[in-house]
């Protein structure tokens, strides 16, 4: 049996107290444990114990056959929104009549007020502490007014004897409280990593909009609860407010009052976001015309970066990440929002200038104060190697490619390096497939045809493979993907026999046959050269590279 408050008992609870009572009130006795907002086809379910919520609409005719179609479903409570309301005498009748309460408020509010004034109703009676809220705690009124998150989130931590962090959706710490006596550092540091693990372990990196309990479990074998309450508005997740139930003593209450702080640092972070997408908006706007040479001088740019404390007088180097296969994800600009946050959660620390930017799909991210060298190119893949074993930890059912651009000295050629990487993501993908990590220069031969024409593309390969392709329309042969694996395994046998899925002497013959119909052998250095080239060129068209 599920928890209940009466009408009456939710009345002396704010914001539910600011409600006019209009009629029906001999059923303040009824039981209430959920609430509801009306939409069509709601009245014809089982509304027992329902406090259903209606928002005027912008016909009082249509409000008011809402209102009467309720009035007659069962419910235990109609709650009114809309301003200056005026009902029909003969609708407070209906209420009185069939003895269930219709209140009325001419203020625009929100309907997560209400849910956490009934969540809170009825863990007060539970506990048989039935009081007016304001009387039990001065937060709301801190949040009222404004009270910056650190002052607000050490408050709630002394309430509850649990220490509160605030992050984004990445889990990245944007605030906590500062009682080091309840956690220090280093421990808030390592549980808010161990909750970012464990909700992307069990949650599969879902948006999921309720609260839920985790289980983290740390180096030292112990175990500790912490409560992850999304701070979700408009379909857009903000962020987290987390609590590490340290003394392990959370109650309803406790859970009701984290929830009210989780609505007030909700307000905050949208607040915050407007500002910063319109300074995003300014930024993207320079890095795009840094990526594609759109500037006067050296000067001119460097001095706009200034604006937000880049430093471009020094040398920079370029990556580019993107998820493989991002047109068949169901929603890529979350994805990619999310693959911007966490590459910036990752680098932060390790560099003292990174900036990360979503550019046509792909991530961008460019690092100050870059070292040149063959070392430094090993130490540039690596990192990209780090960024995908990040980013799997977090998303384990996508793969992640990097592409690497050459380094060059001055910012005025980081335009080059930038249309290398993206070349060397590209194309990388045909050399070492998906979640692959590729710098330029190892792109070799291939490299000199991304300066070629399309035509002149399609030209190479129909002279080399042309025969082989249509013996393969006609007889369903598939011929053209085993020269292609053939080359890819540099002409072992067991290894494209082994990828193939067949039988080495299947292969053989296959093969024999290819060289028959190409007139052609394969043992000749040239030949394999210019038809492994073909083929890469190939299936690059193929797939509208």
């Amino acid at each position: 049996m599920p928890p209940f408050c009466t009408v009456q008992e939710l009345m002396i609870i704010d914001p539910v107290r600011q409600a006019t009572i209009v009629g029906g009130w001999a059923g303040r006795e009824n039981r209430i444990s959920q609430v509801v907002t009306a939409v069509p086809l709601l009245a014809a379910s089982d509304l027992t114990n329902y406090l259903v919520i209606i928002r005027q609409e912008s016909q009082a005719q249509d409000t008011e056959a809402t209102l009467q179609t309720y009035l007659h479903s069962g419910a235990a409570a109609i709650l009114f929104l809309g301003p200056e309301t005026v009902l029909l005498p003969c609708l407070a009748a209906i209420a009185e009549e069939r003895q269930m309460p219709l209140l009325a408020i001419g203020q625009s509010l929100e309907e997560q007020e209400f849910i956490f004034a009934l969540e809170l109703a009825i863990a007060l009676k539970e506990g048989n502490r039935l009081i007016h809220f304001a009387e039990y705690s001065d937060m709301s009124q801190l949040a009222h007014v404004g009270t910056d998150l650190p002052p607000l989130l050490t408050k709630l931590a002394v309430y509850l004897r649990n220490p509160v962090v605030l992050v984004n959706p990445v889990f990245h710490i944007i605030s906590s409280s500062t009682d080091e006596k309840l956690l220090d550092h280093i421990e808030r540091e390592q549980l808010t990593r161990l909750a970012r693990l464990q909700h992307y372990r069990c949650k599969a990196g879902k948006l999921f909009a309720k609260p839920y309990r985790s289980k983290l479990e740390n180096s030292n074998g112990g175990s500790v609860s912490c409560w992850v309450n999304p701070l979700l508005g408009n379909e857009q997740l903000y962020g987290y407010l987390l609590v590490f139930d340290i003394s392990n003593h959370l109650n309803p209450l406790d859970i009701c009052r984290i929830k009210e702080i989780g609505i007030f640092s909700l307000q905050v972070l949208a607040h915050r976001k407007i500002i910063e997408d319109t300074e995003k908006k300014y930024q993207d706007h320079f890095l795009y015309d840094l990526l594609y040479n759109n500037f006067v001088t050296e000067e001119s740019l460097i001095q706009r970066a200034r604006h937000w404390n880049w430093d471009f007088s020094k040398p920079q180097q370029i990556l580019i990440m993107e998820p493989d296969d991002l047109h068949l994800l169901t929603n890529k600009s979350r994805m990619l929002r999310n693959l911007q946050l966490n590459v910036e959660d990752f680098l932060q620390h390790k560099y003292r200038q990174v900036i990360v930017t979503e550019q046509q799909g792909q991530i961008v991210i460019i690092i100050g104060d870059a070292n040149e060298g063959k070392l430094a190119k090993q130490q540039w893949k690596s990192l990209g190697k780090s960024l995908q074993v990040y980013m799997q930890e977090i998303s384990t059912d996508v793969t992640f490619s990097v592409g690497i651009g050459k380094f060059y000295t001055t910012i005025a050629d980081l335009c080059r390096s930038y249309q290398e990487a993206k070349h060397a993501l590209d194309l990388g993908r045909f050399i070492r497939e998906k979640g692959h990590v590729t710098h330029f220069e190892e792109l070799g031969i291939i490299r000199l045809l991304s300066h070629m024409s399309l035509e002149q593309l399609d030209d190479y390969y129909k002279e080399y493979l042309a025969v082989l392709i249509e013996y393969d329309e006609k007889n369903d042969t598939n011929f053209i993907e085993t020269l292609h694996v053939y080359f890819q395994q540099n002409g072992d046998l067991n290894l494209t026999a082994e990828k193939l899925f067949q039988h080495a002497n299947t292969l053989r013959y296959r093969l024999k046959k290819i060289e028959e119909l190409l007139e052609t052998d394969l043992k000749q250095l040239e030949n394999r050269i210019n038809l492994s080239v073909a083929c890469k060129i190939f299936k690059m068209r193929k797939t509208n590279l």
